[in-house]
């Protein structure tokens, strides 16, 4: 059996991010999204997802770096839809556009965070000095001396390096599990599905700009402004 982290398996965990979450409720229609627009085979309809509920899900780090979008995809009647998180991008102005990143890479921010982080600068020096010695000789007789010695200290001119930094809230394997479970279902749908794309910020004036989410397929692209904020 897979190992137990809470409520949540590392079994589990792989399953959602291999293909994407169990996502959200889809609205009962695409109109009822600010942008939606039909594409091959389905109409893809979107909302930026706003700042006050995504604090209130994830964690601080995921809003400060990354723009979440919940995006729906209404199959037309009778077809099959093939869906690919990598197929949406997020236009931030003119000329920059990001693409969704998985559950995993996500949680690898606090891996990271989580890394030794490098020591202080040592300084080594040599010493050297005179030891006088004396003792009994078993054919001589007593004996005495002197010699000389060398050495090395070792000192770190600082005082000792604090404690590493507590980890960010939550462990990395739960962060991933509560990314992935809202995150847009993949694979093949003939239902209406709705989840997240989780889309990096490229800049600090990314959150600011005019944003657009593109759907590519089949070498056909679809436009979806959101309204100004």
């Amino acid at each position: 059996m897979p190992r137990s982290l809470g409520f949540v398996t590392v079994g589990f965990i792989a399953a959602l991010a291999a293909r994407g979450g169990t996502g959200v409720p889809p609205r009962p229609a695409s109109s009822d999204y600010p942008v939606h627009q039909e594409a091959a085979g389905a109409t893809i309809a979107a909302t930026l997802v706003p700042p006050d509920l995504a604090k209130r899900i994830f964690p601080a780090d995921v809003n400060k770096n990354y723009s979440v979008v919940e995006v729906a995809v209404y199959p037309l009647d009778g077809q099959t839809v093939y869906i690919d998180s990598f197929d949406f991008g997020l236009k931030f102005g003119p000329d920059e556009v990001s693409h969704p990143r998985t559950p995993q890479e996500i949680a690898t921010m606090w891996d990271e965070k989580n890394a030794p982080q490098p020591g202080h600068k040592v300084g080594v020096t040599g010493e050297t000095g005179v030891v006088y010695s004396s003792g009994n000789d078993p054919i001589n007789g007593r004996s005495r001396g002197l010699g000389t010695y060398t050495g090395v200290a070792v000192d770190s001119g600082q005082p000792p390096p604090p404690p590493p930094p507590p980890p960010p809230p939550g462990d990395p394997r739960l962060v991933e599990a509560q990314i992935a479970a809202r995150a847009l279902p993949e694979g093949p749908v003939v239902r209406p599905v709705a989840g997240y794309l989780y889309f990096p910020l490229i800049s600090k004036k990314s959150k600011k700009a005019a944003m657009e989410l593109q759907y590519l397929k089949d070498g056909v692209l679809v436009s979806l402004p959101f309204p100004a904020r």
